[in-house]
């Protein structure tokens, strides 16, 4: 026999079983979770300085205006790569080199020498130095070998060539013209 539904009786309906389950309410929190996350990544909150952003930004600007200074005194130089013979080229490397190294003399003496600046721009001097020695092998290797190509020692530290490593720290602190000038080829 079937037994009478005691709600129909009573014209009430049992109440509908709640649709939320432990997965739709998963879904809901990762979802309003990614919103909110993304709102704070686009806000601005989380940024940082660069660890190897300079203090003295007078120091930058220097340092800037004097980069821009020896890119021209190069652009004067002959150009390497039109000359006629790799001895040729070699000399004119030479030229560059020593002005590539007065440069880097200069900004050095020049240069904040305590402190957190002075800890990043050690660092910074000793792979232009590491630069200007590999200009000076190449200069040295295109007398022997006509077929001498420019090769860059690696900044062990940061497993990256010493000319990537210059110009990331130029580029950190705004100034793109003290990166590695490009008139080696």
């Amino acid at each position: 026999m079937l037994m009478p539904n005691p709600a129909a009786a009573t014209g009430t309906t049992r109440p509908k079983k709640s649709r939320s389950t432990v997965g739709r309410v998963a879904a809901v929190v990762m979802i309003v979770g990614t919103v909110v996350f993304w709102l704070w990544i686009f806000s601005g909150a989380p940024k940082r300085a660069n660890p190897d952003r300079l203090d003295d930004r007078a120091f930058v600007t220097r340092t800037h205006e004097r980069c821009r200074d020896l890119l021209s005194e190069l652009d004067r130089l002959p150009d390497a790569r039109a000359t006629s013979t790799p001895t040729a080229r070699a000399e004119v490397l030479d030229r560059a080199n020593g002005l590539v190294s007065t440069m880097v003399d200069e900004l050095e003496a020049d240069a904040p020498t305590t402190g957190e600046d002075g800890q990043r721009l050690r660092g910074w001097f000793s792979d232009w130095r590491t630069y200007v020695g590999d200009r000076e092998d190449y200069a040295e290797a295109l007398r022997e070998d006509p077929g001498a190509r420019m090769t860059v020692s690696e900044n062990v530290a940061l497993s990256d060539g010493v000319d990537k490593t210059i110009e990331v720290f130029a580029d950190v602190n705004d100034m793109p013209d003290c990166a590695t000038p490009g008139d080696v080829g």
